[in-house]
């Protein structure tokens, strides 16, 4: 009996650390994806449950109870409601690459290469994410729509 006993105590012990450890466990382990900015990952994450908090999830639910903790808890900046209307602003009535638009694309994260008619924008260097802006715009909502499209591929 007091094999068993032990035998038992000591499953009872590494059960109780197992709780241990699963506290703290994080909710989400990290991708293969790395970070184009500091906290960028962090940020997309937050932001994808503050909106889906702010639109579509009922008050006082369980849903917004765990949306609600996690956004606190994290330490959530709204970065990416910033850069949006940051971006909105740069480009809202772009007609021309003069020297304080370029600064401004560049300080978002931008490289800006010359292509023929256009310009080549790519985001913090990773061709995966870049556009083109043409030189001289004929459409007076061309700014806005290049900046809803890297708002919707590149943020």
């Amino acid at each position: 009996m007091t094999q068993e006993n032990e035998a038992l105590r000591a499953e009872n012990a590494g059960l109780h650390s197992k709780f241990g450890e699963m506290d703290k466990r994080p909710v989400l382990v990290m991708g293969d994806e790395e970070d184009l900015y500091p906290g960028e990952i962090k940020e997309l994450v937050l932001s994808v449950l503050a909106d889906k908090l702010e639109r579509r999830v009922a008050k006082r639910s369980r849903r917004s109870e765990v949306f609600s903790n996690l956004i606190k808890k994290n330490d959530y900046q709204g970065v990416y409601r910033k850069k949006k209307a940051e971006i909105q602003r740069i480009l809202k009535n772009y007609t021309i690459m003069d020297a304080k638009t370029r600064k401004a694309l560049q300080d978002f994260g931008f490289r800006i290469e010359e292509d023929g008619k256009h310009y080549r924008l790519t985001y913090f260097g990773d061709d995966r994410y870049k556009t083109t802006v043409a030189k001289t715009p004929s459409d007076a909502r061309a700014g806005k729509n290049i900046a809803h499209y890297i708002e919707q591929t590149m943020m």
